[in-house]
């Protein structure tokens, strides 16, 4: 069939994932039309549902919370509808705290007093008024994002926790798990890895003979940077390789501060976003101390790349056991970077690798995205 993909036209996480999800239609013998769309463009977004083609009767769209509003979204998918599209919405992120009216409405209801008690007594009258239209429209968003499309798509546990906020029918909801993605513009790993190591670290001017860590993507708090720089063995290196979130600024500063401070020179940070992959491919190990997170496209390229891995203890990297060490504190992750050097250890670990990379396949996810939809 032919289907249309509105994805983000900005680097981010969603586009190569989408990229990606593209290429794995096409292996199953579809046509697919890629649509990117700038962040919060929202002319951009109802524009291009309006130019979806006549004979491509599905429509999927890749969503994140940072990349289309609420509204916007809603009158796009409202008009593919009513022109007859069947629309699978995919959603990387689904929790209260992602929706603006959801957090107006926590803040009237916790807004503090001032003034005297009549002026106090007509303020409670007010908030009361405006925590309910609030409420109102947070609600009615929830409901047309679980009624207008045919199929919602989730990538996590934590993700299909909230889809009841959505819609009460559970056969429409199908967690499909984040597939392992390539690193575009790269080789497959071939054999040891050890001839594209030893290129790559050339390349990057990275010392030959000493073990490196690398935690890879845009730099957040989450990631918990400086807690994996402190817990980094001293005869090892850390490559941080990415750019600073613009959701989190600030906390490039802090790490650098922190390198300073305890003189560290074991480290390094690069912001040149173009040379992440080169630093994955340069690494011994990827090493991922998330918390509190969905799905992590960054553990997918490791995978494919076949590095083995030290992963949080936080629940979106248990489709990986096996693939990498778990540490769900700092002294067990100083642990996991000790043991991981060890062969004997790291083996195991690269070859389970292997075979997350066959069995989640963009291919494999992608008949998993159309199974069941008429």
């Amino acid at each position: 069939m032919r289907i249309s993909l509105i994805s983000s036209r900005e680097r981010c996480g969603i586009q190569t994932y989408s990229q990606a999800l593209a290429e794995g239609f096409r292996a199953n013998g579809h046509r697919v039309d890629e649509i990117g769309v700038g962040w919060w463009d929202s002319r951009a977004l109802l524009r291009e549902s309006g130019r979806i083609a006549r004979d491509s009767k599905v429509v999927v769209i890749e969503h994140e919370f940072a990349l289309y509003r609420n509204m916007a979204l809603l009158l796009a998918m409202l008009r593919m509808r009513l022109g007859g599209k069947k629309i699978l919405l995919s959603l990387h992120e689904l929790e209260p705290e992602k929706f603006v009216n959801y957090l107006k409405v926590l803040a009237a209801v916790h807004e503090r007093m001032r003034g005297g008690p009549l002026a106090a007594l007509v303020r409670i009258a007010w908030l009361s008024l405006v925590a309910a239209q609030r409420l109102f429209r947070y609600r009615v968003t929830l409901w047309l994002l679980g009624v207008l499309p045919a199929r919602i798509v989730v990538h996590s546990e934590r993700a299909l926790a909230h889809a009841g906020l959505l819609t009460g029918d559970a056969s429409k909801v199908a967690e499909i798990p984040h597939f392992i993605e390539p690193l575009g513009g790269l080789p497959e790993p071939s054999g040891d890895g050890a001839d594209q190591r030893r290129a790559a670290r050339e390349r990057l001017g990275l010392p030959r003979d000493r073990f490196i860590f690398v935690s890879p993507g845009f730099i957040f708090r989450r990631k918990r940077l400086v807690e994996v720089i402190l817990a980094t063995p001293p005869e090892a290196v850390i490559v941080l390789s990415g750019t600073e979130s613009s959701f989190d600024g600030g906390y490039l500063d802090e790490i650098r501060r922190t390198v300073a401070a305890r003189g560290l020179d074991n480290v390094v940070i690069s912001t040149d976003y173009d040379r992440m992959p080169d630093h994955l491919l340069a690494a011994d190990a990827v090493v991922l101390f998330y918390k509190l997170t969905f799905q992590s496209g960054i553990a997918s390229h490791a995978l494919w790349a076949e590095k083995p891995c030290v992963f949080s203890d936080d629940p979106a990297f248990d489709l990986y056991q096996g693939a990498g060490l778990r540490a769900a504190d700092e002294r067990e992750l100083r642990q996991a970077m000790l043991d991981i050097q060890r062969p004997e250890v790291s083996e195991p670990l690269k070859a389970r690798a292997r075979a997350l990379k066959r069995e989640l396949s963009p291919k494999a996810m992608a008949f998993r995205y159309l199974d069941g939809l008429s």
